[in-house]
């Protein structure tokens, strides 16, 4: 049996990079078609991606036509670009994520490759492409994979850069690939880019005293590198938009790292328990992890890359555990670290004197590793099945309807994936109490496009709306203009005169379509007789 497993083992080894490569991607892409868009989530940043393809502002994420500053913009270019070539799907809007996912992957392989052997390489490559929360991430269109792929690339370029300068190999394209990816970092969600691949590289150089290392990553050129990329797109908006350094850098970033007044408060231990059950069944070889054995490797390059994985998930769960705010994609970095010490763990199980002990270590990792994979599937054909409703196929069924001048009104909600799945192109009216003082307050969909119109007040003046000024634009409108109304029909039907006694056009879960065109019976009706304009 043992040659049997040592046969299977080797066969993976020897497979070309190109055909890791293309399995690995194959992979990770092949079920990101399968589940409808997680909103709020999803369809907010494919919405905006969108909405970036079809004003042509390439350089300004819109929401709903107003300047969207939670984020920087390296997730909307790469989405849209992708939108431009292989249309306006869900499966293209979660390239982004699968392309840092993939770069990772083949990243952590490459730098195991080089200084772990070609095992462990294959063995971490395996392990963190299976593991159920990277396998899911790569096809989540948010910005949470993003930012941990370019993190992972970072890391790993910049250890690479400190090995081979200790070693007097060549480490400067390695240092300017590092600059390069932090600030791919900085732009894909900020600051965490670059300060977490930068605590990381520090605290480890620090306890290795690989001063060369740390010379050769404050080289001026990658510093430089690191510049040129990141900064030109904050200086074009402080420049374009007043203010936009302190909504960005002071609130979004600090303030909202700082504050308990946000969303999704969380103990200090949250993420210890996610962890342990998203990477499940790979969790179960982490507890060799905590032996004082598996620390006491004294050989150079062995020590020094374990020291980096163990410094790299402590770094990641310390930073993110300190706010009250939590998201369970936050610790999306700690995966491929993780990865590299189960891989530790089953190769030296492997490479065991004990020819018994090595036979376990092969048919447990192989078990865990089928196990994984069912898993990976099993979770998104879950997730598909018991998807919530969204707004999606009511524009799809509406699309063939709808016309250049059609007007959308949302009702007291925003949804995220209508204008994008009817293909509008033009703002929504959004329908609220737009003067309530806790908007500004309350960390949701009011805030977003509320903190939005600041930067844009005269498109805010004219998308955020209240009922009495829809009223009046229905009323004025000319004839023949459709309006198409977005709603929950429970609440809103009988709260909003012009959708008495009509029959929704589509209904999907507890959003409804409804169609207006104002005429005179109409206006005789909702308008007190007032006439049609013009």
């Amino acid at each position: 049996m043992s040659r049997v497993l040592d046969a299977w083992m080797r066969r993976l080894e020897a497979l070309s990079e190109g055909w890791l490569f293309l399995i690995t991607g194959v992979w990770l892409l092949w079920l990101s078609w399968l589940r409808p868009m997680t909103l709020p989530d999803e369809g907010r940043y494919a919405g905006i991606a969108w909405e970036m393809l079809r004003t042509g502002e390439h350089g300004v994420p819109l929401l709903n036509g107003m300047p969207f500053f939670h984020k920087p913009p390296l997730y909307y270019w790469l989405a849209s670009a992708a939108f431009d070539v292989f249309g306006v799907h869900p499966w293209v809007a979660r390239l982004p994520s699968w392309l840092a996912a993939w770069a990772a992957a083949m990243a952590v392989y490459m730098f195991l490759r080089r200084y772990r052997g070609v095992r462990t390489a294959t063995v971490a490559l395996l392990v963190l492409a299976t593991q159920p929360f990277f396998f899911g991430a790569a096809q989540f269109a948010n910005l949470d994979m993003l930012v941990a792929g370019m993190i992972t690339l970072t890391t790993v370029a910049g250890a690479a850069a400190v090995l081979n300068a200790q070693e007097g190999r060549a480490w400067r394209r390695l240092a300017v690939a590092a600059g390069v990816l932090a600030a791919l970092g900085v732009l894909s969600k900020g600051l965490i880019g670059v300060v977490l691949p930068g605590g990381i590289l520090l605290i480890w150089i620090v306890m290795l005293r690989q001063w060369r290392g740390l010379s050769a990553l404050l080289w001026p050129p990658a510093i430089l590198a690191f510049l040129a990329v990141c900064l030109p797109w904050f200086w074009s908006m402080q420049e374009t938009f007043s203010g936009f350094f302190n909504y960005f850098f002071i609130y979004q970033q600090f303030d909202r790292f700082a504050e308990a007044s946000f969303n999704n408060r969380e103990p200090v231990w949250f993420y210890l328990p996610v962890l342990a059950g998203l990477v499940l069944p790979w969790t179960f070889w982490l507890g060799a992890v905590f032996r004082r054995a598996f620390w006491a490797e004294r050989e150079g390059q062995a020590r020094a890359v374990r020291l980096l994985m163990g410094i790299w998930i402590v770094v990641v769960l310390a930073f993110f555990s300190l706010p009250a705010s939590k998201l369970v994609g936050y610790v999306l970095p700690t995966l491929a670290p993780l990865a590299v010490l189960v891989a530790e763990v089953i190769v030296a199980g492997l490479s065991g004197a004990g020819g018994r002990d090595a036979e376990n270590t092969h048919r447990s990792y192989r078990a865990c590793l089928w196990a994984a994979v069912v898993l990976c599937v099993l979770m998104t054909v879950f997730v598909t099945i018991y998807a919530r409703p969204t707004s999606a196929p009511l524009g799809v069924r509406a699309r063939a309807d709808f016309k250049a001048g059609d007007q959308i009104v949302m009702l007291h909600a925003y949804a995220y994936d209508l204008p994008m799945a009817l293909r509008d192109p033009q703002p929504a009216w959004v329908v609220d109490d737009w003067t309530n003082p806790e908007i500004p307050r309350r960390d949701n969909w009011r805030k977003e496009l509320y903190d939005a119109g600041q930067f844009r007040p005269e498109v805010m003046k004219d998308t955020l709306i209240s009922m009495h000024e829809l009223q009046s634009r229905l009323c004025a409108a000319p004839a023949g203009q459709a309006f198409w109304f977005w709603g929950n029909p429970a609440d809103d039907q009988d709260a909003y005169p012009a959708l008495r006694g009509r029959a929704p056009y589509a209904v999907s879960g507890k959003r409804a379509l409804w169609r207006v065109v104002p005429d005179d019976a109409f206006r005789s009706q909702y308008c007190g007789g007032r006439p049609k304009n013009g």
